[in-house]
C-alpha cells in the first residue's frame, strides 16, 4: 500500500473503511447494535453472501482442529479450507481491462510496469476471519458508547473491540483499522527486503515484541493510560545496524500527545528520546521506500489528511496467503525485481471500503 495521497488509498479485507466528514455522532442505536451476530458479522461486516454467489457466506470463521507440533506448516494445515487450490483465472497486463472494476489503482500500475512478471492468481473467496468471543461482546457494547472527539483523533468510551462497527463517519473506521484485534500480545521475527532493481537486497531482520494494551481482555479505557500499544523492536541484522533498539508508546490521541518513542544506539552506547517517529518520516530499515505511517497499511495521527468515503465495493485483496507465509520458504524464492513472485500470492474477492484521502494543503 503506498502512502495516503489522492485515489484509492485504503483497503481493509476485514470490512472496515476509512471516512471524515466532520464531527457526528458516534454510538449507534442498541436496535441497530442488535444486528451484530444477525445480519451483520459480530464485528460489523455483512453476514451474507453476495448477489452471484462468489463470495459466501460468513459461517464463523476458519476453525483448525489441527494442533502445530513444529513441523507443519500452513499448507497442510489449511488444505482443510481449500486454500491451496488452483486459481480461478489469472489477471495479467493482457486481461487487466476485463477484471478493471475489481482492483486498485496500485495494481494496475503494477501489471502495467511489470507486464511480463507480474499477474494476479484469483482463488474462490473464503471467509476464514474470526476472532475470540470476548472481542464479540466488547465490539457490540463498543458500538452503543463510543465516541470521537478532538477532531477525530481521540477515542472514548471504547476498549478491546472494533469501536464503530457500524461507522457513521470516516475517522471512526480509520480508528476500526488502528485498533483491530491482532491477539492481544504478539512475538515475531520480522525481515524487510529493500529490493533494489536489480533484484539484490540485503535482509534486514528484527525481533518485535507488540503488546496490544486496548485488545487487553477485561481492560477499562481508563486504564489504557492513552496508550493502545507497546512496542519493543531490536535489529539482529545487518551487522552495522544489529543491536539497535526502538521503544514505543503508541498513543491513543497522537495530536494531544505524539507517540512516545526511545532509541538505542549501540554505537554511542545511550539512550536517546526519538524525534518524530511518525508521518512522512523514513521507516527502519527500507532504504527510503516506506514512511512511518506506511506501516500496517496506515497507522498514527489521520490529522494531516483528509478522508473521503467511496464506498463498499466487490474487491481483490491479498486473503488467505498461506504459501507465501511457509516459512520453509527462501528470500530468493519469495521476491523478484519490482515485486512478489505471483507463484506464492493469492487474491480473493472481498467486500471493502473505498476511501480516497489527500495530504492537507501546508
Amino acid at each position: 500500500m503506498n502512502k495516503p495521497t489522492t485515489g484509492y488509498s485504503a483497503l481493509c479485507a476485514a470490512a472496515m473503511a476509512l471516512v471524515w466528514a466532520g464531527a457526528v455522532p458516534a454510538k449507534v442505536s442498541q436496535s441497530e447494535a442488535d444486528r451484530l451476530g444477525k445480519d451483520l458479522m459480530p464485528l460489523g461486516g455483512e453476514m451474507a453472501g453476495n448477489a452471484d454467489g462468489s463470495i459466501p457466506a460468513w459461517d464463523g470463521g476458519m476453525q483448525l482442529d489441527v494442533k502445530l507440533d513444529g513441523t507443519q506448516r500452513h499448507p497442510e494445515v489449511y488444505q482443510k479450507y481449500g486454500t491451496m487450490e488452483k486459481p480461478l483465472y489469472t489477471i495479467t497486463a493482457k486481461n487487466m481491462d476485463q477484471y478493471a472494476d475489481l482492483l486498485t489503482p496500485g495494481y494496475k500500475a503494477l501489471l502495467k510496469q511489470y507486464p511480463d512478471t507480474f499477474k494476479m492468481p484469483v482463488y474462490a473467496s473464503k471467509r476464514t476471519v474470526l476472532a475470540p468471543d470476548f472481542v464479540y461482546e466488547a465490539t457490540k457494547k463498543n458500538a452503543t458508547q463510543a465516541e470521537l472527539s478532538n477532531e477525530g483523533e481521540s477515542l472514548n468510551n471504547a476498549v478491546t473491540g472494533i469501536p464503530f462497527p457500524i461507522p457513521q463517519s470516516g475517522k471512526e473506521v480509520v480508528w476500526n483499522h488502528k485498533v483491530r484485534y491482532r491477539s492481544q500480545s504478539v512475538s515475531r521475527y520480522n525481515t524487510q527486503l529493500a529490493v533494489q532493481t536489480n533484484g539484490d537486497f540485503v535482509p534486514y531482520k528484527l525481533r518485535e515484541d507488540v503488546l496490544f494494551n486496548y485488545s487487553r481482555d477485561g481492560i477499562s479505557p481508563e486504564e489504557l493510560d492513552n496508550v493502545s500499544i507497546y512496542f519493543l523492536q531490536v535489529t539482529t541484522a545487518p551487522p552495522r545496524q544489529s543491536g539497535q533498539v526502538l521503544l514505543v508508546h503508541e498513543t491513543m490521541d497522537q495530536v494531544k500527545e505524539p507517540r512516545r518513542a526511545w532509541l538505542y544506539n549501540p554505537g554511542q552506547r545511550r539512550v536517546r528520546r526519538a524525534p518524530n517517529v511518525a508521518y512522512d518520516n523514513p521507516g527502519t530499515g527500507a532504504d527510503g521506500l516506506r514512511t512511518n505511517d506506511q506501516l500496517d497499511m496506515f497507522n498514527g495521527a489521520t490529522d494531516r489528511y483528509t478522508w473521503k468515503i467511496v464506498g463498499k465495493r466487490e474487491m481483490l485483496v491479498p486473503y488467505n496467503a498461506h504459501k507465501l507465509a511457509d516459512s520453509r520458504l527462501t528470500y530468493d524464492q519469495i521476491t523478484q525485481k519490482g515485486h512478489l513472485n505471483p507463484e506464492y500470492l493469492r487474491y480473493e474477492k472481498h467486500r471493502v471500503w473505498v476511501v480516497d484521502s489527500t495530504v492537507k494543503d501546508g
